[in-house]
């Protein structure tokens, strides 16, 4: 009785986060429609034209939806790929046999073989860059803190491991299979859409993670529509799996009542 009462609460409990992912996915398609994608430097000219009276690093709090080309004079170079970027994150999978002994309920033993998999490493590198929307102005961004929409840039498995790695796995029928090395990335020069704040406390007026915690800071290599069209469709599946599991939950409580 008491494990079907506790399998109960935690489906609930599951639904109940579903239900809050739901709001935060609503919430972030609701967020990028308010907003009217601004020109660069219309808000370039106003910022000069207030600049003196506030003092510079001094302007902030205004959240501004925009779109155009990322550029840098100095991109990242890409780990894997060797790709001009603004920003890549990469990792390296390995990929192993394990083979030990089970036991299965009539107490005789087997030998079973399973395949697994753990990261042995990370890394992501960004740097601020330019955004050009052929206004006739630039602005820089500051990605950091941003939720970021990436393109998959390289995916390839081989058996030998990254220079320079070594690790004992020690024996115990662990067997290495090979490793996979993965990355993504936000190119350099191609059209972006960006969600922020102006700021100019570094300086220079830049778009930066809005100092309010509700507020989304978005840099994506999809467009406005996709952004919206794919918070919506996950706004609908957490819903429908949110219902899913309150209703198996109650059901489970129920059920432990008539055991």
């Amino acid at each position: 009785m008491i494990y079907f009462i506790i399998a109960g609460i935690v489906f609930m409990g599951l639904g109940g986060g579903l239900f809050y992912g739901r709001s935060r996915s609503l919430g972030k398609a609701l967020d990028i429609k308010y907003y009217e994608t601004s020109k660069v430097k219309e808000l370039v000219e106003t910022y000069q034209s207030i600049r003196q009276e506030l003092g510079v690093g001094n302007y902030s709090g205004t959240i501004v939806e925009l779109s155009g080309v990322g550029h840098s004079d100095s991109p990242l170079i890409a780990e894997f790929s060797r790709r001009p970027s603004l920003y890549y994150e990469t990792s390296v999978v390995r990929e192993y046999e394990v083979t030990e002994q089970q036991r299965d309920k009539d107490g005789n033993y087997r030998t079973v073989t399973s395949r697994r998999s753990e990261t042995v490493s990370n890394n992501s590198q960004y740097i601020p860059f330019y955004l050009d929307d052929n206004s006739g102005a630039k602005i820089m961004v500051d990605m950091k803190g941003a939720k970021k929409d990436l393109v998959q840039s390289h995916n390839r498995f081989s058996p030998e491991p990254p220079q320079g790695f070594s690790l004992n796995f020690g024996s115990g029928g662990s067997k290495t299979i090979g490793y996979r090395y993965q990355e993504k990335i936000i190119p350099a020069d191609v059209r972006l859409y960006v969600l922020g704040e102006l700021s100019d406390r570094s300086g220079e007026l830049s778009v930066v993670k809005p100092s309010e915690k509700d507020k989304y800071f978005i840099v994506s290599t999809k467009s406005e529509e996709e952004i919206v069209k794919s918070a919506e469709s996950a706004a609908l599946w957490q819903k429908i799996g949110a219902i899913a599991s309150i209703l198996v939950g109650v059901g489970l409580v129920v059920a432990a009542f008539f055991q």
